[in-house]
């Protein structure tokens, strides 16, 4: 069984940012079609940097999403991080829930607990960020150890699939425990 969830971005901060940037680019176009200061390169210049700013929030927030899928199978429960772009779809994680180590919540990034949360998440080597708001929303920092290295992965999940995440992790933090045991035999 799979249980999904896709999250949706909690503020329009990115569509305020596209729109500006589409915006400036319009009126550098301007600018350069008048020839403003006889610098018309300058104008283009900028018009060229502000279209691939524009291209880039675009292509990488509005156009684009994650779904996050926990899959119970036979085996060791998983964490799947996919990244939908129209009809294409891109693995860009799959994690053994039995490596996790902690689940950190950080409901506001304001307070003392946030900040603190989000700076282990910066302290950590390997980390990963797989948000849908660009900005501050309540988001869960999961840790674990792989193949030997620490790693922080940084998700956006609602209080159902919190819950549900958390409940997998125990069953695989189970499953690991009795593997070792029966290798152990």
């Amino acid at each position: 069984m799979d249980y999904r969830y896709q999250p949706k971005p909690k503020n329009k901060n990115i569509t305020y940012l596209t729109l500006l940037l589409a915006a400036v680019s319009f009126l550098f176009l301007l600018l350069g079609m008048q020839d403003v200061l006889g610098v018309r390169s300058l104008w283009h210049l900028l018009l060229l940097l502000a279209l691939v700013a524009t291209l880039f929030f675009y292509l990488r927030y509005i156009a684009t999403s994650y779904c996050y899928v926990i899959s119970e199978g036979e085996g060791e429960p998983l964490l799947t991080v996919l990244h939908v772009q129209g009809r294409r779809i891109s693995t860009h994680c799959r994690l053994g829930l039995a490596h996790l180590s902690s689940l950190v919540e950080v409901p506001d990034e304001d307070t003392e607990q946030g900040r603190r949360a989000l700076s282990a998440f910066r302290a950590e080597g390997v980390r990963y960020s797989y948000r849908a708001t660009l900005g501050r929303a309540p988001s869960q920092i999961l840790y674990g150890i792989e193949g030997g290295r620490r790693f922080a992965i940084r998700i956006e999940g609602d209080d159902a699939f919190v819950a549900y995440l958390r409940a997998v992790c125990e069953r695989a933090a189970a499953y690991a425990s009795e593997e070792v045991a029966d290798s152990d035999e």
